[in-house]
This record gives C-alpha cells, sequence and structure tokens, in this order.
C-alpha cells in the first residue's frame, strides 16, 4: 500500500479516481478530519487532520485509521506544512527533519533525513475589486521512465538547495528537474453567480476550494482535479507522473485556510 500511495500513478492508465470524506464532528470541530478512499471499492487509502500546537498549518499524512497525530507511527506517510500566511506548502515525505537536534533520536534507530515531495503557492486575482479564483502553482520532482525522480530533494542544511527556492528563483541549474504545474482557470458562470471548471460530473458543487492541475508547458491535460460532491465529500482524481500522497497533499492545502489570499 505504501508503494501505491507514495509512487507516481501507473503510467498510460488515466486517472486513478478517489474521494475525500471530512468528518466535522464533536471530537473533530475545531480541525476536521480527512479520509481518502478508492472509488469503486470503498478501499481506505489514508487520513490527515491538522495537528494542534503549531505555529503554522502542519498535517500527518498516515496509511492508519487513527494514529495521524503520531509522528513516531510506521505508518506514517510524510507531511504537509504552510507559512504563516497559507501561501505557500512543502510536501515531505516521512523522514527525520535535519534542524531537530540529534537528541531527539536517542532512542531511535537511524533513519533518513526527510525529503521533498513537493512546494505549493498560492495567490488570488482580483477583478473589479471583487476576489476572483485562487491562483495555485506546485512543482515536483520530474520523474524518470520508471517514476524514479531525476533529482532527489533531501537539503541537509540551511545551504543545500530547497525546491521550493529554486523553484521561485528560477534557478538555472536545478529548474530543469522540476516539474511546474499551474491551476487550470475557471470562467464564471453567470447562472450559479460562480467561478467554474468542467469536471465531466466528478464535480457537483461550487466552491473555492475546487480545482484542477496541468503542467504548465501542456495546459490541456489534466493531472488532478479535486471538488466538492456534497457537504462533507470531494472527489479526488490523479494520474502519472503525480502519486496519491501528492494529490492528498494538495487536498489538504486547498482545504486550509489562508490568510494571504482568502
Amino acid at each position: 500500500m505504501r508503494s501505491f500511495l507514495m509512487r507516481p500513478c501507473p503510467k498510460g492508465v488515466g486517472m486513478v479516481h478517489c474521494y475525500v470524506q471530512r468528518n466535522k464532528g464533536i471530537k473533530n470541530k475545531l480541525f476536521p478530519e480527512y479520509r481518502v478512499y478508492l472509488k469503486g471499492n470503498n478501499a481506505f487509502l489514508m487520513t490527515s487532520k491538522k495537528r494542534a500546537g503549531n505555529k503554522t498549518s502542519n498535517y500527518l499524512i498516515s496509511m492508519g485509521r487513527n494514529d495521524h497525530d503520531n509522528r513516531l507511527s510506521p505508518n506514517i506517510l510524510g507531511k504537509l506544512r504552510s507559512n504563516f500566511l497559507g501561501t505557500e506548502y512543502m510536501i515531505y515525505d516521512g523522514g527525520k527533519n535535519p534542524s531537530y537536534e540529534e537528541s531527539y533520536y536517542e532512542d531511535e534507530d537511524n533513519g533518513d533525513v526527510r525529503c521533498e515531495l513537493g512546494a505549493i503557492f498560492y495567490g488570488s486575482t482580483t477583478t473589479l475589486g471583487a476576489k476572483g479564483p485562487r491562483n495555485m502553482k506546485t512543482c515536483i520532482s520530474k520523474v524518470d521512465a520508471d517514476g524514479k525522480p531525476v533529482r532527489v530533494w533531501q537539503p541537509m542544511n540551511k545551504n543545500d538547495d530547497r525546491m521550493a527556492d529554486c523553484y521561485k528563483n528560477q534557478e538555472p541549474s536545478q529548474i530543469g528537474k522540476l516539474m511546474s504545474l499551474v491551476n487550470n482557470p475557471p470562467s464564471w458562470n453567470e447562472e450559479v453567480r460562480a467561478f467554474v471548471l468542467n469536471f465531466n460530473g466528478r464535480v457537483t458543487m461550487a466552491s473555492i476550494k475546487n480545482f484542477q492541475m496541468v503542467e504548465e508547458s501542456n495546459p490541456d491535460e489534466i493531472l488532478l482535479q479535486f471538488g466538492r460532491t456534497g457537504k462533507d465529500t470531494f472527489s479526488l482524481d490523479v494520474q502519472w507522473p503525480l502519486s496519491p500522497f501528492q494529490a492528498f497533499s494538495l487536498a489538504l492545502s486547498s482545504f486550509d485556510s489562508k490568510l494571504g489570499c482568502d
């Protein structure tokens, strides 16, 4: 299961159709729980919930149903973390944070330092003084024909390259190793008084959280789409070269509140 969630979706099979269930019950009223299921057989895939007590938004993603707040659990797949404004997010695998003091790991087996699996950037558009839809960009490592990243982004100290910085600065020596994805811009629908996208029936309700991602150099092919289908249900469809884990991370970033662009 871990390999299926963390590796790019199989090439040539089209979209992998999933859905997200949001639980906003009494126990999760402040920080809802999100669970991902495979469409069709309703197989549980992974879950996450915003962690309390952090200065910025922080989500642990787990393939265990009830341990998404235990960072030492063997079920943890990785983490999504934002800046203060909610305009920039980093996607990490389940490795160790190199900034932690060594004493934190005294009683643990040695493990790998975490890798960066993606960076997400949000902005907003304004038309005639009114807020428009979100502007969303993301970058991931390019992968080879076998789905392996052409470069492993694993900064060990403050001087090492970081994916987000290389992308924002268009670092000449590194930008060719990154794939740039942008949101498919929605159009205004006067009938529903909202910005809408064509989800071919997979999304049935308008929401600022709805989005589609395309490769910047190939805007005609949808690589990921996410959108509301009910009060607390959302479709999540993803295909090569993104992984289900990366797709869920992007969906979580859309759920998260944003001081900088909402």
